[in-house]
Protein backbone atom coordinates (compact mmCIF):
# COMPACT_ATOMS: atom_id res chain seq x y z
CA UNK A 1 0.00 0.00 0.00
CA UNK A 2 1.32 3.44 -0.96
CA UNK A 3 1.02 6.20 1.63
CA UNK A 4 1.68 9.86 0.79
CA UNK A 5 2.54 12.23 3.61
CA UNK A 6 4.36 15.52 4.20
CA UNK A 7 8.12 15.59 4.73
CA UNK A 8 9.43 15.26 8.26
CA UNK A 9 13.03 15.98 9.20
CA UNK A 10 13.57 12.31 10.10
CA UNK A 11 13.23 11.51 6.37
CA UNK A 12 16.02 13.86 5.25
CA UNK A 13 18.66 11.17 4.77
CA UNK A 14 16.45 8.82 2.73
CA UNK A 15 15.14 11.74 0.66
CA UNK A 16 18.72 12.90 0.03
CA UNK A 17 19.59 9.41 -1.25
CA UNK A 18 16.58 9.46 -3.57
CA UNK A 19 17.56 12.91 -4.83
CA UNK A 20 21.01 11.56 -5.70
CA UNK A 21 19.30 8.75 -7.64
CA UNK A 22 17.23 11.39 -9.44
CA UNK A 23 20.31 13.46 -10.29
CA UNK A 24 21.99 10.36 -11.70
CA UNK A 25 18.86 9.50 -13.70
CA UNK A 26 18.88 12.97 -15.29
CA UNK A 27 22.65 12.92 -15.83
CA UNK A 28 23.21 15.86 -13.46
CA UNK A 29 26.46 16.43 -11.60
CA UNK A 30 26.29 16.86 -7.82
CA UNK A 31 29.16 18.35 -5.87
CA UNK A 32 30.80 15.75 -3.64
CA UNK A 33 30.84 18.42 -0.92
CA UNK A 34 27.06 18.85 -1.01
CA UNK A 35 25.21 18.05 2.20
CA UNK A 36 21.95 17.13 0.53
CA UNK A 37 20.17 16.05 3.73
CA UNK A 38 20.91 19.45 5.28
CA UNK A 39 19.79 21.19 2.07
CA UNK A 40 16.52 19.21 2.13
CA UNK A 41 15.76 20.32 5.70
CA UNK A 42 16.59 23.94 4.83
CA UNK A 43 14.45 23.97 1.67
CA UNK A 44 11.54 22.25 3.42
CA UNK A 45 11.13 25.45 5.45
CA UNK A 46 10.39 27.41 2.26
CA UNK A 47 8.51 24.96 0.07
CA UNK A 48 6.45 21.81 0.31
CA UNK A 49 7.67 18.24 0.04
CA UNK A 50 5.35 15.23 -0.19
CA UNK A 51 6.82 11.78 0.21
CA UNK A 52 5.41 8.46 -1.00
CA UNK A 53 6.11 5.32 1.02
CA UNK A 54 5.57 1.64 0.40
CA UNK A 55 5.55 0.23 3.94
CA UNK A 56 8.31 2.42 5.41
CA UNK A 57 10.41 2.57 2.24
CA UNK A 58 10.57 5.90 0.43
CA UNK A 59 9.54 5.31 -3.20
CA UNK A 60 8.84 8.83 -4.48
CA UNK A 61 8.65 12.52 -3.71
CA UNK A 62 7.25 15.79 -4.97
CA UNK A 63 8.28 19.39 -4.37
CA UNK A 64 5.91 22.29 -4.88
CA UNK A 65 4.88 25.73 -3.68
CA UNK A 66 1.66 27.73 -3.66
CA UNK A 67 2.03 31.17 -5.23
CA UNK A 68 0.08 34.31 -6.11
CA UNK A 69 -0.94 35.67 -8.60
CA UNK A 70 -1.62 34.02 -11.89
CA UNK A 71 -3.89 35.52 -14.59
CA UNK A 72 -7.20 36.50 -13.04
CA UNK A 73 -5.38 37.20 -9.74
CA UNK A 74 -5.81 33.64 -8.53
CA UNK A 75 -3.61 31.59 -6.23
CA UNK A 76 -1.97 28.60 -7.84
CA UNK A 77 0.43 25.80 -6.98
CA UNK A 78 3.59 25.23 -9.00
CA UNK A 79 4.97 21.70 -9.02
CA UNK A 80 8.74 21.77 -9.30
CA UNK A 81 9.52 18.07 -9.20
CA UNK A 82 7.90 14.66 -9.10
CA UNK A 83 10.24 11.71 -8.92
CA UNK A 84 9.55 8.02 -8.42
CA UNK A 85 12.34 5.55 -7.64
CA UNK A 86 13.28 3.53 -10.69
CA UNK A 87 12.31 0.24 -9.01
CA UNK A 88 8.85 1.59 -8.11
CA UNK A 89 7.71 3.01 -11.45
CA UNK A 90 4.38 2.24 -13.10
CA UNK A 91 2.68 1.51 -9.76
CA UNK A 92 0.56 4.68 -9.59
CA UNK A 93 2.91 6.51 -7.23
CA UNK A 94 3.25 9.67 -9.35
CA UNK A 95 -0.53 9.85 -9.61
CA UNK A 96 -0.80 9.54 -5.81
CA UNK A 97 1.73 12.34 -5.37
CA UNK A 98 -0.19 14.51 -7.85
CA UNK A 99 -3.42 13.83 -5.92
CA UNK A 100 -1.71 14.83 -2.68
CA UNK A 101 -0.53 18.09 -4.24
CA UNK A 102 -4.04 18.75 -5.57
CA UNK A 103 -5.50 18.18 -2.10
CA UNK A 104 -3.01 20.59 -0.55
CA UNK A 105 -3.63 23.17 -3.28
CA UNK A 106 -7.40 23.03 -2.86
CA UNK A 107 -7.08 23.32 0.95
CA UNK A 108 -5.12 26.55 0.35
CA UNK A 109 -7.73 27.94 -2.01
CA UNK A 110 -5.66 27.41 -5.15
CA UNK A 111 -7.65 26.98 -8.34
CA UNK A 112 -4.84 25.81 -10.59
CA UNK A 113 -1.74 23.61 -10.78
CA UNK A 114 1.15 24.36 -13.13
CA UNK A 115 4.27 22.36 -13.97
CA UNK A 116 6.56 21.52 -16.85
CA UNK A 117 8.02 18.35 -18.30
CA UNK A 118 10.34 17.57 -21.16
CA UNK A 119 8.60 17.10 -24.49
CA UNK A 120 10.31 13.72 -24.83
CA UNK A 121 9.08 12.43 -21.45
CA UNK A 122 6.19 10.52 -22.96
CA UNK A 123 5.39 8.51 -19.81
CA UNK A 124 4.97 11.67 -17.74
CA UNK A 125 2.97 13.36 -20.48
CA UNK A 126 0.63 10.35 -20.69
CA UNK A 127 0.10 10.52 -16.93
CA UNK A 128 -0.61 14.25 -16.96
CA UNK A 129 -2.95 14.09 -19.94
CA UNK A 130 -4.72 11.15 -18.28
CA UNK A 131 -5.33 13.41 -15.27
CA UNK A 132 -7.04 15.94 -17.55
CA UNK A 133 -4.13 18.39 -17.78
CA UNK A 134 -3.56 20.25 -21.02
CA UNK A 135 -0.26 21.37 -22.49
CA UNK A 136 0.69 25.01 -22.53
CA UNK A 137 2.20 27.25 -25.16
CA UNK A 138 4.37 28.95 -22.52
CA UNK A 139 8.10 28.86 -23.02
CA UNK A 140 10.19 28.01 -19.96
CA UNK A 141 13.36 30.06 -19.41
CA UNK A 142 16.47 29.25 -17.41
CA UNK A 143 19.02 31.79 -16.17
CA UNK A 144 22.10 30.36 -14.47
CA UNK A 145 25.84 30.65 -14.00
CA UNK A 146 27.50 33.80 -15.26
CA UNK A 147 24.26 35.22 -16.66
CA UNK A 148 22.58 34.90 -13.25
CA UNK A 149 25.59 36.45 -11.54
CA UNK A 150 25.66 39.35 -14.01
CA UNK A 151 21.98 40.07 -13.50
CA UNK A 152 22.31 39.92 -9.72
CA UNK A 153 25.20 42.38 -9.85
CA UNK A 154 23.45 44.82 -12.21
Amino acid sequence: MIVVRPFEEKHATSLAAMMLEMAQFYGATVSPRADIALDVVDHARRMDFLLAFSAETLVGFATFASLFPVGGLLSFTYIQQIYVAFAARRLGIARRLMAGIAQTARARGCRRLEWATSTDNTAARALYEGLGAVGSTKLQYVLEGGALDALALS
